[in-house]
């Protein structure tokens, strides 16, 4: 039997050309646009290994990962621990497993996530994405509700699945004719019009943390306690999108539960994991929920099924990821590292060379977003980080802010390469003009 290479099979050229062919012709020329006319090769660590270079007759190039694909790669790539407990699964002979049987794996991995949720958070459904997971939790909602009112943000994402597609923005939406009856959106932190529109035919709220794809936005302390109040005195859901914000991002184990505020520890109804539930290898999104949602089950257990959702492989994964991410000295770790990570950032905006460029920094743990004064300097500085080494790029929904977002396991040598890297794209960077400031 050949073996076929697996990394490099072809040119760069010609992989390109079969991509733009097989899969998309627009978004090979996006990519290209935006200085990715490469194909990512070997990864390792923090790094990401181009097959060749990113302009014709150019060296391959080595960038930094400060994109993490939302936080799939909090561990980096290939962390030593992942690779061997994926490979001890496929020796013991793990796989998909059967939705129709059960699983050890799900029963020990929902245990786990069990004793890692705010309390009272108990039972855990398994998803393969986090749109599907999205979908269940919305679901839920109007099951145990009996109502059909969903409340969510204007510039929020929560995938692109269909009962989660519209709880997200307009972008996403208007191409698919997909404005669904029953959904209404609010402006992200602005507790006095949420007030407003949250009422006794609400079946949930529905709210990420930190959201990433609409800016890197920071609510005002008591934000959260205010929607949980209210949600409580309507008998309103409250469902806590952590995607992007869970799994140590903000220097905690939740975004919702002490990492946005120390002292703010909201415990929503439910909670929705995906991406870093991978571990970067191996696809799990989870819907996990307090048991009096989970009542629609009683009547039927097959009333949500996923057949690929909970994969027993990837269940085992996920728990050797679990116990590396909710080490208290791991999550020691990365507070540290993100104050480091943050000094270096606000260094930026207080620089007087800076001040017409930068608008605003804000962010929590590893989770940082970089504002200015418009959308093309979003496209500039996506251009401009990858010319210097650095992967990353702007926000879809709020496109003048770059989103940051670097491996969990940056030291400070990292940390320093990284803000040296940025200084050179921020410098290059043309002034604002009148009309842009």
């Amino acid at each position: 039997m050949t073996e076929h290479k697996i990394i490099g099979s072809l040119s760069q050229k010609e992989l390109v050309k079969l991509y733009s062919k097989y899969i998309s012709k627009p978004k090979a020329e996006f990519f290209k646009s935006l200085g990715l006319g490469a194909i990512q090769g070997k990864r390792e660590g923090i790094y990401i290994h181009m097959l060749e270079g990113i302009r014709k007759n150019t060296p391959p190039m080595q960038l930094i990962d400060c994109r993490t694909s939302g936080g799939v790669f909090n561990l980096g790539h290939g962390y030593p621990k992942i690779i061997e407990a994926l490979k001890r699964g496929i020796e013991a002979g793990l796989d998909i497993g059967d939705h129709h049987l059960l699983s050890e794996q799900r029963a020990l991995l929902a245990k786990n996530l069990a004793e890692l949720m705010p309390g009272g958070i108990t039972n855990t459904q398994f998803c393969v994405g986090g749109g599907e997971a999205i979908d269940l939790a919305i679901k839920l909602s109007r099951s145990t509700t009996k109502r059909k009112k969903i409340l969510s943000a204007k510039t929020g994402y929560h995938g692109v699945t269909g009962v989660a597609l519209g709880a997200g923005n307009a972008r996403f939406k208007d191409a698919f004719m997909w404005n669904l009856p029953d959904y209404q959106q609010v402006t992200f932190g602005d507790i006095e019009e949420f007030e407003k529109v949250i009422d006794e035919e609400t079946a949930c709220v529905i709210l990420e943390t930190i959201p990433a794809t609409g800016g890197i936005l920071i609510p005002e302390e008591g934000y959260f306690t205010r929607i949980r109040e209210l949600c409580d005195e309507l008998g309103v859901i409250m469902i806590a999108d952590e995607v992007q914000t869970g799994l140590g991002r903000t220097g905690e184990l939740w975004g919702i539960y002490g990492g946005l505020y120390p002292h703010e520890k909201i415990v929503p109804d439910i909670i929705v994991l995906a991406k870093g539930m991978s571990s970067s290898v191996y696809p799990i999104a989870t819907c996990s929920y307090k048991s009096f949602i989970g009542e629609v089950f009683e009547q039927d257990p097959f009333i949500h099924i996923s057949t690929t959702g909970g994969s027993e492989l990837g269940c085992y994964v996920t728990r050797t990821m679990l116990d590396i991410i909710s080490a208290p000295e791991f999550l020691e770790h990365v507070r540290k590292i993100s104050k480091e990570f943050e000094k270096g950032l606000l260094e930026f905006k207080n620089n007087p060379l800076l001040q017409d460029i930068i608008v605003d920094v804000r962010g929590r743990g590893l989770m940082w977003g970089m504002e200015f004064p418009n959308h093309r300097y979003g496209v500039g500085m996506t251009l401009r980080m990858i010319e210097n080494g650095i992967f990353a790029d702007y926000c879809g929904n709020k496109e003048d802010t770059i989103k940051l977002m670097p491996p969990l396991i940056l030291n400070s040598e990292d940390v320093s390469n990284i803000m040296h890297r940025l200084e050179k794209a921020l410098l290059s960077l043309p002034k604002p003009n009148k009309e842009e400031k």
